[in-house]
């Protein structure tokens, strides 16, 4: 009989989306209640906010540091963003994936679009990644949330709107769709999909194979 791996490939977790779901919030969460998880640090030429902190919420980077990351082929992934690029660096990711680290990411769908065709192209990649969509039970609620949060003009908002409006239709391409509730009930959810997901037989069957791999010839 083969025993389950004591270890399993690092993993993931993938947080997609329309703007003013939580879905930062969601991620920060998972990190801070799971030692194993990281969250990953991705880049961005928009001005940083006031709260925020470089190499902690972003990687803020002037075009030109951008362009110069990008003829070095550096990023993983990256796209424009209403008036700002975003991008993640392979660094980031499949370093630590080597490592049985667990990564979590919050991205919008066209962000997640790109990372499912790095992985796929990535042989020691596939089926390390999950994808899970946080769904608004309605636009207003996103509409909401973006005034409240009183960090957008009105143009800004009816941009992000006009995206969110596209984003939400894009949902049946992930893995799994949480419909928003209650901030708890929202990372409950999220939280049974990435222990779920450690267990999953094939994932196990993976890190088993691994292993074996790397064994000498008896």
């Amino acid at each position: 009989m083969t025993p389950p791996p004591k270890e399993v490939n690092g993993l993931l977790m993938l947080i997609a989306g329309p703007t003013g779901t939580g879905k930062t919030t969601l991620c920060r969460r998972l990190v801070a209640a799971h030692r194993e998880v990281e969250r990953i640090v991705t880049c961005t030429t928009r001005a940083k906010r006031e709260d925020e902190q470089h190499g902690v919420d972003y990687y803020f980077l002037s075009n030109a540091e951008f362009d110069e990351a990008l003829a070095n082929d550096e990023f993983l992934e990256w796209a424009q963003v209403h008036t700002s690029r975003y991008g993640t660096k392979k660094s980031a990711v499949f370093n630590k994936l080597d490592r049985n680290v667990d990564l979590v990411v919050n991205v919008d769908v066209q962000g997640a679009r790109a990372y499912r065709q790095a992985f796929e192209g990535h042989s020691t990649m596939r089926g390390r990644l999950v994808a899970v969509f946080i769904m608004p039970p309605d636009m207003e609620t996103i509409y909401d949330r973006l005034l409240t949060r009183g960090q957008d003009s009105k143009e800004q908002i009816e941009r992000r709107m006009r995206t969110a409006l596209y984003e939400v239709e894009q949902w049946t391409q992930q893995d799994y769709c949480i419909v928003t509730g209650t901030k708890e009930e929202d990372y409950i959810r999220l939280e049974s999909i990435w222990r779920a997901e450690k267990c999953r037989v094939s994932r196990l069957r993976l890190a088993v194979a691994t292993a074996d791999s790397r064994l000498p010839f008896q």
